[in-house]
């Protein structure tokens, strides 16, 4: 699972830039790093809930209070871009990735293992990060209910459509698992309930993971068949993939970014009339408007980063990106602020409760981040 990938073998400066790896863009890897801060960020994982406890401390409206409302059934906040954004990333690298595998033909047998390993090694770390199996409470577990499971099902779709059809039929593709997707609320009854499609309560969603996975889910979750829209999400990543690794000229690619996101956002806004914008069921207006923030969010960080050659402000950023899976498993496996506490413990007793809270965000966020720049610095960068 370590990888070293091909960087000068001169050690890195302590204010260096972010490293330029052979085959990445550093925008892509502030991209999905902004995805991780996001996650550790908003108060879900790692003890480094920064951006709720500097609302707190601001005193900011409870407008902007609500933007880290897990409980939120309809609509968007902060919180409920992350995951999506994390998945459109790992999208996006695919066609990267595979791009020198294609070219020279390695399409044999030993490649599909290996995609096959990927998937498996991604779904048991998502069993780790979600809790409940090195404990050994299997009556607790939940076997499907992780960003990094979702993932992995997502990558070997994406991967086996981007090695054997075209961009066009990739398209198509995601036209029709989007409205599927819908169709299948809108035209399947759940047995015994009467009540609106999409409800909380109860629907398709819902039924099926009822039905199919029995005790091993959450009260409520809707896993199952919201895979077809996680794949959706990945493979919209994909297309933008494909974009990045073609021939265009950097600014059309740029205009071209920028033009994606717009259509998505305002497809996702205009659908979202008739089939809800809800991150429970990752509905498919859901889907297009996440993206379509994401797509908007690589134009801006290629151009600035990839075409301007601005990249040292993203040096933050890119330290989480180039180790996304190790700064996930981190987070959800420990509590920083444990840890970020032994250093600022002593002076955050002596400040007022809301401002000690973010203090102890900020160490906790601190402590994450040195630990990645170590190994940034080690250049030990954590694959699968």
């Amino acid at each position: 699972m370590t990888s070293i990938p091909d960087v000068p073998e001169k050690q890195i400066p302590a204010d260096a830039p972010p490293v330029k790896l052979k085959d990445r863009l550093v925008s892509i890897d502030t991209l999905r790093g902004f995805a991780m801060f996001l996650l550790i960020a908003q108060g879900d994982i790692g003890g480094a809930h920064i951006l709720p406890a500097f609302f707190k401390l601001c005193n900011f409206t409870r407008a902007a209070a609500s933007q880290f409302n897990y409980a939120l059934w309809e609509g968007l906040n902060i919180v409920y871009i992350a995951s999506p954004l994390f998945l459109f990333v790992s999208g996006l690298t695919i066609p990267i990735s595979l791009s020198k595998r294609l070219g020279q033909g390695q399409r044999d047998a030993k490649f599909y293992i290996h995609v096959i390993k990927r998937v498996l090694v991604l779904y048991l770390l998502g069993l780790i990060a979600g809790g409940h199996l090195f404990s050994l409470e299997f009556a607790h577990m939940q076997i499907y209910n992780n960003v990094l499971q979702y993932i992995g099902i997502g990558y070997l779709v994406c991967t086996i459509l981007v090695i054997n059809t075209s961009v066009r039929t990739q398209f198509v593709l995601v036209v029709v698992l989007l409205s599927l997707y819908w169709m299948l609320f809108l035209f399947i009854p759940v047995p015994g309930w009467h009540g609106d499609h999409f409800s909380k309560q109860m629907n398709l969603a819902i039924y099926i993971d009822n039905m199919v996975m029995g005790p091993f889910h959450r009260a409520g979750s809707c896993q199952l068949l919201r895979t077809i829209n996680f794949i959706s999400n990945m493979l919209l990543g994909v297309l933008l993939g494909q974009l990045l690794n073609s021939n265009r000229d950097k600014k059309d690619k740029t205009i071209l970014l920028f033009a994606s996101g717009l259509i998505m956002l305002s497809a996702g806004f205009i659908w979202g009339q008739f089939f809800p914008i809800i991150r429970h069921l990752w509905t498919s207006s859901y889907v297009l408007v996440t993206c379509g923030i994401s797509a908007l969010l690589l134009a801006l960080f290629y151009f600035i980063i990839d075409v301007r050659g601005h990249s040292k402000w993203a040096f933050f950023l890119v330290v989480f990106g180039v180790n996304s899976i190790a700064v996930y498993m981190m987070t959800h496996m420990f509590d920083f602020k444990l840890i970020g506490n032994i250093f600022v413990g002593g002076l955050s007793r002596f400040l007022a409760v809301k401002v000690q809270a973010f203090v102890e965000a900020i160490a906790a966020m601190t402590v994450i981040w040195l630990i990645m720049y170590w190994m940034y610095r080690k250049k030990t960068f954590i694959k699968v």
